[in-house]
């Protein structure tokens, strides 16, 4: 069974409806058998009523009236409030429980509640390989049918963890207890629904805690515990929204060889030799294609640059032919020592391509770092039959050693008027870097944020 979030959304409930029975309606088994299972029929009604039942409700309406309490309980609280300040809580070792380890990553605390991200290495769960999430063009109902049978063999883990979750004491520098909950979890599984290496967990915490907490402590049942300390605030300095320095065309290549190199950064076993070989002739048979139509300057460098990128993914040269920014970054991908960093950012950059984003937090682990995020309205554009979707924003870093760092998409909750979501930086944060630049672009304008990473007091 699965839990509402904290701000639970109608539309987006109405969404899953409409894409469950979109897939039923176009032939996935598991889909037709969720409708089937609570209707004859495979119907908008019988989808809709498999909604509310996955989150333990008897009706559709009972299920909508809910929500609808629960927002406007949200929406009476006074404004300051529901949309004050965030501040967050790091810096905590694994500890062992009864279900794994546990790696609580970063603590998000907000008028609305708090949530607990971390990673949980199952007693047995097989295979200790990392994985990250991988969006491939084509087959939206593949991809969809792949998410459902995933989340349907992730239930009874899910109330698993629920319950591990509840056996987990958690208190603070004056000695107050909170209660953990499961929210959501996600990580490759097998055949039966076991889990094969790390599982992602999102954990909400009751009561939220004050600004006036020195620590929060988390204790399993045998008494081992690891602390979460209150992030400092870094002080970051925003730009001024400029046009991106080049044309269409130019932007339409360099992106393609940053997701040529994401993809390798973040290769697991779906992403193998010969789809980043693929991938790479696809893009030079773009480039050429573009080359044709005349929209590229002839002296552009971006043509040569990108085949000597395809030339390394593919082993053909060494890394050494491509700039030290690019070189590095590959070569750093296969560490995993980066420095244990958390510091709230609490800023609001000028909107670019009508999207206004809020950086809150910067958590730093050996593997990666990342930046938790507000886009309002929101993070995403989609396609006319909401079949495909794309972030019209891009966000690039580059330390003060000269290192570059791409980002990938990691994770999000909508709510009705900004979307919540954390990106993921690769490699991991060098571990001599003292300053980073930011750079966020899209619709033809990009904007820089310098920020240092020394901190200030809270």
């Amino acid at each position: 069974m699965s839990e509402l979030p904290d701000r639970p959304d109608l539309d987006q409930l109405r969404r899953q409806a409409r894409e469950l029975l979109r897939a039923a309606t176009a032939g996935e088994p598991e889909a037709a058998e969720r409708i089937r299972a609570v209707s004859e029929r495979v119907t908008l009604a019988g989808a809709q009523l498999a909604i509310a039942r996955d989150y333990g409700y008897r009706s559709w309406p009972a299920l909508k009236a809910d929500v609808e309490r629960i927002r406007s309980s949200a929406s009476s609280l006074p404004t300051a409030e529901r949309s004050g300040e965030r501040w967050s809580f790091g810096g905590a070792g694994p500890i062992r429980t009864s279900a794994g380890v546990l790696v609580p990553e970063a603590l998000l605390v907000t008028a609305d509640g708090a949530q607990l991200h971390g990673s949980l290495m199952p007693a047995d769960s097989g295979s200790p390989q990392v994985t990250r999430p991988v969006l491939l063009p084509g087959r939206p109902f593949a991809r969809w049918g792949r998410r459902r049978r995933a989340r349907a063999s992730a239930r009874v883990m899910a109330e698993a963890v629920g319950d591990w979750a509840r056996s987990i004491t958690v208190v603070d520098s004056r000695e107050r207890a909170y209660a953990l909950r499961a929210h959501g979890m996600s990580g490759r599984r097998g055949p039966a629904g076991e889990p094969q290496g790390p599982m992602s967990v999102q954990l909400g915490l009751d009561p939220r805690p004050g600004r006036d907490v020195g620590w929060l402590e988390i204790r399993d049942e045998e008494g081992t515990a690891t602390r979460l300390e209150p992030s400092p605030r870094s002080v970051a300095r925003v730009g001024q929204v400029i046009p991106v320095p080049m044309s269409r065309a130019e932007r339409t290549l360099l992106d393609r060889m940053r997701w040529l190199v994401q993809l390798r950064l973040t290769t697991t076993r779906e992403v193998t030799d010969d789809m980043v070989t693929r991938n790479c002739s696809a893009a030079l048979a773009k480039t050429t294609e573009i080359q044709r139509t005349g929209e590229l300057d002839p002296g552009s460098q971006l043509p040569d640059q990108l085949e000597k990128v395809c030339a390394v993914l593919t082993g053909q040269r060494p890394a050494t032919i491509l700039p030290p920014a690019w070189s590095r970054m590959l070569a750093a991908s296969g560490a995993a020592d980066g420095p244990s960093r958390h510091c709230d950012l609490a800023i609001t950059l000028p909107a670019i391509a009508g999207i206004t984003v809020h950086v809150d937090s910067l958590f730093s682990g050996p593997e990666c770092w990342r930046l938790y995020l507000r886009a309002v309205p929101g993070w995403w554009e989609y396609s006319a039959d909401r079949q495909r979707k794309w972030s019209p924003v891009t966000v690039l870093a580059e330390d003060d050693l000269g290192n570059s760092y791409l980002s990938t998409f990691g994770g999000s909750s909508g709510a009705p008027d900004h979307e919540d979501l954390s990106l993921e930086f690769l490699p991991r944060l060098d571990p001599l870097a003292g300053a980073l630049t930011l750079t966020f672009q899209g619709g033809g304008e990009q904007l820089a944020v310098a920020l240092p990473l020394t901190t200030t007091g809270r």
